[in-house]
């Protein structure tokens, strides 16, 4: 094996949770002004993320960042928009 599945993991939070988190700072411009490139980053980095837990078998990180990627996708689905 050339890496453990240790390894694979920090280079997945590694990547992950970076991406994630500067989209997420910036999360309702995105939404607003509609960047496509931007959610599919966030997109890739909380997978990474999710992926990393799961290949530990913690599972409650893994239902609490599925959670926010299903809730997050929903929010940019309707643009952000409120009813008033």
């Amino acid at each position: 094996m050339l890496c453990s599945v240790n390894t694979v993991r920090i280079v997945l939070f590694v990547i992950g949770y970076p991406l994630a988190i500067v989209v997420i700072a910036r999360f309702v411009p995105v939404v607003k002004q509609r960047r496509m490139s931007w959610m599919v980053a966030h997109h890739v980095g909380v997978v990474a993320i999710i992926t990393g837990w799961a290949l530990a078998g913690d599972w409650v990180p893994v239902a609490v960042n599925s959670s926010w990627l299903l809730a997050s996708t929903a929010w940019y689905g309707l643009g952000g928009q409120r009813n008033r």
